[in-house]
C-alpha cells in the first residue's frame, strides 16, 4: 500500500506534528498504517479552518462545563462550521523521528547509525547501506517540513561527506529548488520515500528490491573500493562478524584466515603490517602473533602504567589494522577483566609444534 498522503503531510506539518483530527482529516485511511509512528505530545488549543483568512481564524478549541469539546469559528459572520470533538481529536501526535528512521533503515537494508547526543535539526544520518563489510554508502533522512528554505547549513554533513551518499526526503518536492541544485552539484543522490517505500501490514517495505533501487550507488562504491590504495584485504559480506573468523599462523610470516569455511593465505604486507622501509613485519604483526601464542588472551593490567600504556597502544593499532583489512566495524579485541581478548579465534599450533620439534632436535644433538 502506498502512503503518499502521509509523506506529503510530513512536508506540510511543522515539526511533523498535528492534532489527531488533522492527521485523520489529511491522510484518511492511511492513518491506520502509520498511527504507530505517532507519539502523543500534549493537546491543541486551535484547529485549522478549511478557508482560513478571517480575523477569527483558526478555530479555537473550547472546553465546556459539561465535558464536551468544540472547535469554534471566530469570524462574524461564521466562515466555517463548528466541530464537535472528543479528547482524542485534540491530542497532538508527533512523528517519532528516531523510530521512523529505524523502520526506514530496516526496510531498506541499512545498518543503523547511532547518533550522538543532542542531535537536532531536519537532517539525520540513519545508517549505512553496506555492499560488503566496511564498504557502503551513508544514508541521510531529511524532514524539513513547511519551513524548508535554501539554507545549506543543516545539510552540511550531507554536502561534506565524500563519496557516494543518499538523501531521503518525504516527497520529491520536500526541498526548495536552490537547495536541490546545491545537493546535485555536490553529487548527492536524492530519493523520495513516497516513491520507494510501501506499507505491508503496518511494516515498511521497499517498493522494489533495495539492491535494484540502489544499483548506481552500489556500483559507485565498488569502483571506489577498487581504486582505493587502502582497499580491504578480504571483502566480507555485510553481516560478517569477528566471531566468524579463525586466524592460524602456519609460519612466522604466514597467516591463514578462515571465514565460514573458506580459507585465504596472508602475509604481513597484505594486511598493512609490513614496514615499507626495512621489509620486516610491524609490531602489530608481532602483537597478533602474541595473541595466537596465548590462545587469544593477553593480560594488560600489570600494575605498571608504562607497560599498560604500551599494551593499549599496540592493541589499538592492531584493532585498526584488522578493521582496515576485513572491514568489520566492531571492536575485534575488547577488554575482559583486565585482559585483552580476541573476538576471533587465533592460533599458533604450527609455530608451537615447530618450536617443540626444534627443542627435541637440539636436545637429541646434545646427547
Amino acid at each position: 500500500m502506498r502512503i503518499s498522503r502521509f509523506w506529503k503531510a510530513l512536508d506540510d506539518f511543522s515539526d511533523a506534528a498535528a492534532s489527531r483530527w488533522e492527521w485523520t482529516a489529511t491522510i484518511g485511511n492511511e492513518f491506520a498504517s502509520v498511527e504507530h509512528l505517532l507519539k502523543q505530545a500534549g493537546r491543541v488549543r486551535e484547529l485549522p479552518c478549511p478557508s482560513p483568512g478571517g480575523a477569527g481564524c483558526p478555530r479555537r478549541v473550547i472546553h465546556h462545563a459539561d465535558g464536551s469539546i468544540r472547535a469554534v469559528c471566530g469570524d462574524r459572520p461564521r466562515a466555517c462550521a463548528h466541530l464537535d470533538l472528543d479528547a482524542d481529536d485534540i491530542a497532538i501526535l508527533r512523528v517519532d523521528r528516531t523510530d521512523l528512521a529505524k523502520r526506514i533503515a530496516r526496510a531498506l537494508g541499512v545498518s543503523p547509525h547511532q547518533p550522538g547526543r543532542g542531535t537536532t535539526g531536519p537532517v539525520t544520518r540513519i545508517g549505512t547501506h553496506d555492499i560488503y563489510a566496511g564498504r557502503g554508502f551513508p544514508v541521510f533522512l531529511a524532514l524539513p517540513g513547511p519551513s524548508a528554505d535554501a539554507d545549506p547549513r543543516p545539510f552540511a554533513e550531507v554536502l561534506d561527506t565524500p563519496g557516494p551518499r543518499l538523501l531521503l526526503t518525504p516527497t520529491s518536492v520536500s526541498l526548495p529548488d536552490a537547495l536541490i541544485t546545491a545537493l546535485d552539484r555536490a553529487g548527492v543522490t536524492r530519493m523520495a520515500l513516497a516513491d520507494i517505500l510501501i506499507v505491508d501490514d503496518g511494516v515498511f517495505a521497499p517498493a522494489r528490491p533495495a539492491t535494484e533501487m540502489f544499483a548506481p550507488l552500489r556500483d559507485a562504491v565498488g569502483r571506489d573500493a577498487e581504486d582505493s590504495a587502502q582497499g580491504l584485504a578480504w571483502p566480507l559480506p555485510p553481516d560478517a562478524r569477528w566471531e566468524d573468523i579463525t586466524m592460524r599462523f602456519i609460519a612466522n610470516e604466514v597467516l591463514n584466515v578462515t571465514f565460514r569455511g573458506e580459507t585465504r593465505r596472508f602475509e604481513p604486507d597484505q594486511l598493512g603490517m609490513k614496514n615499507a622501509k626495512n621489509g620486516k613485519p610491524k609490531a602489530v604483526w608481532t602483537y597478533l602473533k602474541a595473541f595466537a601464542l596465548s590462545g587469544g588472551r593477553l593480560a594488560v593490567h600489570r600494575g605498571n602504567p608504562t607497560e599498560t600504556s604500551k599494551h593499549q597502544k599496540q592493541k589499538q593499532a592492531l584493532s585498526k589494522a584488522l578493521r582496515d583489512s576485513f572491514g568489520i566495524a566492531d571492536e575485534p579485541i575488547p577488554t575482559d577483566e583486565g585482559n585483552y581478548v580476541t573476538r576471533f579465534v587465533v592460533r599458533a599450533d604450527d609455530l608451537e609444534q615447530g618450536r617443540q620439534g626444534q627443542r627435541q632436535r637440539n636436545f637429541a644433538g646434545r646427547r
